[in-house]
């Protein structure tokens, strides 16, 4: 059973301000919508469009990758419109461990989504597929070589750049019909890539274990961002630094990676401890070097070993309702359920998150200025 609550832990945090997070209460009260899926599946990505959310997320009973539309208000709908099925992308058990993955961008009131689709155990078929949001009817282009998705980006005249991995990194724009582009090889995506901006991404290479930075609107300029591991999340700042959240295992440790552009070099701010980490979020704060830190961490209870899988958010206290200029942590979801994946954004001064707890919930946490 899910539970969704707000609860205030100490949190072992150093962040820029150089002070630790504050244990006043917090009053970030999240508001939550359950979406229909039966058995949804770990990839998950939200985009907004307007006065909309657009959501895209998997579902393994019926074996199929769906895409939502939810209107952005002051509050969450009362219930869940309808998902549209984008497409059928397995129909061979069992399920690979890469079901559902995807890329998805938004763009002049298009929704573009690139994804493999499993026809049998030996046959791939990588798509893209493109629909106006008030439209019924998917356009579908395929992608050779298949591969994995890795990013797509919008450019000039309603283009777009489409990214995937197929042995090595390759690029081609649409809808014009170029051929693919070879930005590096050998390389292998490692979980998913974050679009820091429409201009470019950041990627794992599984082949270089490293974390690359790649400009999709500058001719594909790739530039490695050291420190940074597989679970990670980027932006760019207004300034043009480059910051990147990422979870080293080993030390057990949200890091905070930042480059000023062009820089070789990062500089390294511990965020907090935590445990079994598998998906982050790094969104800004509307203030100069001040960010919105969303993970989600496994927590021992009790003395029978008792796992509780919770999703946190570290964030400036005045925008979660408290006062001061510290950061505060709390808790959105928990409970005995892992978390397998979640994605989020902001907009319209709310946090809206897409979680997967055992069922798909959406969640909307208030910001204050």
């Amino acid at each position: 059973m899910v539970k969704t609550k707000t609860v205030l832990f100490f949190a072992l945090v150093v962040l820029l301000t150089g002070c630790a997070a504050s244990n006043r209460p917090l009053s970030a009260h999240p508001e939550t919508l359950v979406i229909p899926a039966r058995v949804p599946g770990r990839f998950l990505s939200l985009a907004p469009a307007g006065d909309a959310l657009i959501a895209v997320f998997s579902d393994r009973e019926s074996t199929t990758l769906k895409m939502l539309q939810i209107p952005i208000g002051d509050h969450l709908p009362t219930e869940a419109p309808s998902a549209a099925v984008i497409d059928k992308i397995d129909t061979t058990p069992p399920l690979s461990p890469a079901f559902g993955e995807h890329a998805l961008a938004v763009q002049n009131a298009t929704a573009s989504v690139l994804y493999p689709v499993r026809e049998g155990e030996d046959k791939t078929v990588l798509k893209l597929a493109s629909k106006p949001l008030d439209a019924t009817q998917w356009t579908f282009d395929v992608v050779e070589p298949a591969g994995d998705p890795v990013a797509i980006l919008p450019g000039d005249k309603g283009s777009l750049s489409v990214f995937w991995a197929a042995g090595s990194l390759l690029t081609r724009s649409y809808p014009d019909g170029t051929a693919a582009l070879t930005l590096r090889s050998p390389f292998g995506i490692v979980d998913r890539a974050s679009v820091f901006a429409s201009s470019g991404f950041t990627a794992y290479d599984g082949e270089s274990h490293s974390l690359l930075a790649v400009g999709g609107n500058d001719g594909g300029s790739i530039r490695t961002v050291s420190g940074a591991g597989p679970v990670h999340s980027s932006l760019i700042m207004s300034d043009g630094r480059l910051a990147v959240l990422t979870w080293d295992a080993s030390t057990r440790r949200l890091i905070l990676l930042e480059g000023e552009p062009g820089a070789s070099r990062v500089s390294r701010t511990t965020v907090t401890l935590c445990d079994g980490t598998t998906t982050v979020a790094l969104l800004p704060a509307r203030e100069r070097s001040r960010y919105l830190f969303l993970f989600n961490e496994e927590r021992r209870r009790g003395g029978g070993g008792r796992v509780q899988h919770d999703l946190s958010l570290i964030a400036p206290a005045h925008m979660v309702g408290a006062l001061g200029s510290r950061y505060r942590k709390t808790v959105l979801l928990s409970g005995d359920v892992r978390i397998e994946g979640f994605a989020a954004l902001e907009a319209r001064n709310a946090l809206y998150i897409l979680a997967n707890q055992g069922k798909l919930t959406l969640l909307r946490v208030a910001l204050g200025e």
